[in-house]
């Protein structure tokens, strides 16, 4: 069956198949290229353990895995934000394919159903005034829900 026979069959059985909308994208191959690229470089900067330094509009600096979209800030819980703050980091790649930091959000509180930090104090880590570098806690993606 070809591709235009096959979508008029499906146009024609919608309401059977519970169908409110038919839509196609294309995608181009350098798109394709690059994602593989993206993908290629995710995983070998995790298998590496690189780290991007990470600006927040705070004016601290935080250690971030590369390609993590997610990350908890050690060392900010407090009364109001107990399980401490976190902040989504958007990625793209340079000219040469390497992944770099673009952009990221406000930071928020942590939300609830995510697993609470380490304590900076024991976790090594240190957090705005103090000595040495902070390194973030990468969040699982699915647990975030806005």
């Amino acid at each position: 069956m070809g591709l235009k026979k096959f979508f008029e069959e499906l146009q024609d059985r919608e309401r059977e198949f519970g169908i409110s909308d038919i839509q196609l994208g294309l995608t181009t191959l350098e798109e394709v290229f690059l994602n593989i690229a993206r993908q290629a470089e995710l995983e070998s900067a995790a298998v590496e353990g690189r780290l991007e330094t990470l600006n927040l509009t705070s004016g601290s600096s935080v250690q971030i895995p590369v390609g993590a979209r997610f990350v908890g800030i050690p060392g900010t819980e407090s009364e109001e934000n107990p399980r401490g703050i976190m902040v989504e980091v958007y990625w793209e790649q340079d000219d040469t394919g390497s992944l770099c930091i673009s952009g990221h959000l406000a930071e928020i509180p942590v939300p609830p159903n995510v697993q609470a930090m380490p304590p900076a104090a024991t976790s090594g880590r240190n957090y705005l005034g103090r000595s040495g570098p902070v390194h973030g806690i990468v969040i699982d993606p699915h647990l975030i829900n806005y």
